[in-house]
């Protein structure tokens, strides 16, 4: 059984350039697909191109939950394959619009049928996965990997994690869908479906929410399933309260 919240709050910016899809199949049997997009405000109809993502998610949702009965191989295909959809739409919109080449969103994509599960990521929008409740903030991982400038020189060692953590770079992306002909989204686990494990939480957010909460913040989600929607209101107050200037949006997912 599955469990689900989500917001998506304007914040402190002029206008919502963030957009979520929560679509659940039937929760009861496990299934589920959902995502977060955040229009790059930094180009031009940031709020169109996460909004185009969204919706072609929305429009291939059977088509995405079917291919989750078959391999791993085709179900990330398949996923992959709407991404570039997406991607082609979003190229076209700002083609018309006389905006090639400055129209992008992040998109990051949860995906379960049964005890499968899979993510996908373009950008720096994150996928967590929280454990079954423990006094143990070790048990909130970063599944997904920020498609950053920064990232970038962090794992290539020519960046520590104290300059890693007030670099601006951390703004500067590299991949993103929309700006370039080919979209490169990452999908976790990387060679087979991910299990669905008692207990478990999974968070998609935007940066905007996740930029000033810690993992102690976030291991709040690890209460009970009928509090969910309440404890994502809560994060979001916590990290306006503390400084966050974007957008906030979030979808928690729990697997009981």
């Amino acid at each position: 059984m599955l469990y689900a919240a989500s917001l998506s709050l304007q914040g402190k910016r002029a206008s919502n350039q963030d957009r979520i899809l929560f679509t659940p199949q039937n929760l009861a049997a496990g299934s589920i697909l959902a995502a977060v997009a955040d229009g790059l405000g930094g180009m031009k109809s940031g709020d169109k191109a996460a909004e185009i993502a969204v919706e072609t998610l929305r429009e291939a949702s059977s088509e995405i939950l079917a291919s989750m009965a078959g391999t791993f191989a085709d179900a990330s295909d398949s996923l992959a394959e709407i991404y570039q959809r997406a991607n082609d739409r979003i190229r076209s919109y700002a083609e018309l619009h006389g905006q090639a080449g400055a129209v992008g969103t992040t998109l990051v994509t949860f995906v379960s049928t049964g005890s499968r599960y899979m993510m996908m990521n373009i950008g720096d929008s994150r996928g967590y996965r929280i454990d079954s409740p423990k006094d143990d903030t070790s048990n909130v991982r970063q599944i997904t990997v920020d498609h950053t400038v920064a990232d970038e020189l962090l794992q290539k060692g020519a960046m520590s994690e104290n300059e890693y953590s007030s670099s601006p770079l951390r703004n500067q992306l590299t991949r993103c869908l929309g700006p370039r002909m080919r979209s490169e989204p990452d999908v976790f686990p990387d060679v087979e479906f991910g299990v669905l494990r008692p207990g478990e939480t999974f968070l998609l957010c935007s940066d905007g929410f996740f930029s000033k909460l810690t993992a102690s913040d976030l291991a709040e989600l690890r209460g009970s399933p009928s509090n969910l929607q309440k404890v994502l209101e809560k994060l979001a107050a916590e990290g306006l309260a503390r400084g966050s200037t974007d957008n906030l949006s979030a979808v928690a997912i729990r697997y009981s």
